[in-house]
């Protein structure tokens, strides 16, 4: 088998495992959040939210670069995992610190008094998750994705366990901290054991210098990620009540579990597989375009599915409390899909050795970000999400335009890619909103999920197929023939 055609195989057989590891861990989430939605109230839910802003920063800054300096780095695996185990640790403590000092002004800017007890929790939680991302990066830059979505698995479980007896037990929203906390300790001594390495610190100053540039890159990336991310939970936590934030978390994270989950598994694979291609532009090109084919091919429909599908999965599995956050998922549904189709170009800045250029599309989804969501917010929640969307075709556009110019890879490709998907997507849409037209309102909320659901998939599953045999698979000038890259990054026009 060609070098090429292994690769391809390797990244595939990865992000099917990564995102089956995802999909099994999220479905036991996802069960879990099913449960403890009807033994708690939104208001938890919103507290909880607090505190997972405060860990998400911590992600960014202590875990994200230390994780990819161990798969971007070559060489010596047992000096650098010790160097960034060290960094991320050192991190890790100064913001657990920060965290736990200013505890008490965090919940008074979100009005929350309650949550000041969450965030501190939280804190300890960065302790202990501050080191995972050096292990889980040395699994994945030997790309055994099995090993690594274990942690992952164990975590639901764990979550779940501890959760949902303590919810029973009255003990309200802080059954969502001591489960949180619970499943990052086993999380990380799991991705300690399965990683093969033996922990051990060092400061190597050269290999130091070698790669925290690299590092605080993407920890910036990372960091500024969390804020465009985030931005929304703190001005709706800042605007609204605590029950609307809870609202809102429970549909991003619905919108999470089922698409944004998608890319990021896909990302795991693509990443270490485009780093070992950075010196073949052309195999690059054709790996991005496999991998982009499938990822849309699996979004489209499922970020549509939602939006369409919001109203009866809502009120048969969550129950009619959890209703205002029906309009939200809707239009957040539209969000991930237009999300879907420029989140993997991230990778290839990174593999290239480009990550600056993360950096400053990240700064202006930032800059473009406040003042949408800010004015988005006069609307309501439902605004809100409506800004997402909003920033999400804007910075789509940014992103494939400065790929274009950067690594060659253009419209051509983007549109060959999504076509057949498109196409399969609407007509599986009209589909399943026919059915509902029909039959919707002679059925319970959960026979009409499942008409609309059922129909919708074989339309889109004949439609992908007929689409596959009539319509050309990408567009062979764009792969075949690609631009070589001139000076300082860019292809010639």
């Amino acid at each position: 088998m060609a070098e090429p055609d292994r690769l391809s195989k390797a990244i595939r057989s990865g992000a099917l495992v990564s995102y089956s590891g995802f999909l099994a861990g999220k479905l036991i989430s996802f069960a879990t959040m099913i449960v403890l939605a009807r033994l708690l109230a939104p208001q938890d839910f919103g507290l909880v939210a607090i505190g997972f802003l405060v860990l998400a920063v911590n992600e960014a800054l202590t875990e994200a670069g230390a994780g990819a300096a161990v798969v971007w780095r070559r060489g010596n695996l047992d000096l650098t995992a010790a160097v960034a185990l060290s960094i991320s640790l050192i991190s890790g403590t100064a913001m657990a610190v920060v965290v736990f000092v200013f505890a008490e002004s965090l919940a008074d800017f979100f009005s929350a008094p309650d949550a000041a007890g969450v965030i501190r929790a939280f804190a300890i939680c960065i302790l202990l998750s501050s080191p995972s991302a050096v292990f889980s990066g040395i699994l994945q830059r030997k790309m055994d994705f099995k090993r690594r979505i274990i942690p992952e698995i164990a975590k639901a479980v764990i979550k779940g366990g501890v959760g949902i007896p303590m919810a029973l037990a009255g003990f309200g929203v802080w059954s969502l901290v001591y489960s949180h906390m619970a499943s990052i300790l086993i999380g990380l001594c799991l991705a300690i054991w399965l990683s093969g390495w033996r922990p051990r610190l060092s400061i190597d100053w050269a290999e130091t210098r070698a790669i925290l540039p690299y590092a605080l890159q993407i920890a910036a990336i990372g960091l500024l990620g969390v804020a465009i991310k985030k931005l929304d939970v703190v001005i709706v936590g800042y605007r609204f009540e605590t029950e609307m934030l809870g609202y809102y978390t429970l549909a991003f994270s619905l919108i999470e579990l089922v698409v944004l989950g998608i890319c990021w598994s896909a990302s795991q694979a693509l990443f270490p597989g485009l780093s070992q291609n950075v010196d073949d532009l052309a195999r690059l090109r054709q790996v991005f375009a496999k991998g982009l084919t499938v990822l849309l091919a699996v979004t489209f429909p499922i970020a549509t599915g939602m939006a369409v599908m919001a109203e009866p999965f809502i009120l048969s599995v969550f129950g009619e409390k959890w209703a205002p956050a029906i309009p939200l998922i809707q239009i957040l549904a539209f969000y991930a899909l237009i999300y879907s189709v420029g989140f993997n170009l991230g990778d290839i800045y990174k593999a290239t050795g480009r990550p600056h250029i993360l950096t400053w599309i990240s700064v202006f989804n930032l800059v473009l970000a406040g003042p949408i969501l800010l004015i988005g917010s006069y609307w309501g929640v439902a605004g809100i999400a409506a800004g997402q969307v909003a920033i999400a075709c804007v910075i789509s556009v940014v992103n494939w335009v400065v790929a274009g110019r950067v690594i060659g890879i253009g419209p051509s490709l983007l549109v060959s890619s999504m076509r057949r998907p498109l196409i399969a997507t609407i007509l599986a849409v009209m589909a399943s909103l026919s059915v509902d037209w029909a039959v919707g309102l002679d059925l319970s909320q959960t026979m009409r999920l499942f008409a609309m659901g059922t129909c919708g998939a074989v339309v889109y599953a004949g439609v992908l197929t007929i689409c596959l045999r009539t319509l050309p698979l990408r567009s062979k000038s764009a792969l075949e023939n690609p631009k070589p890259l001139g000076e300082h990054g860019k292809a010639p026009e």
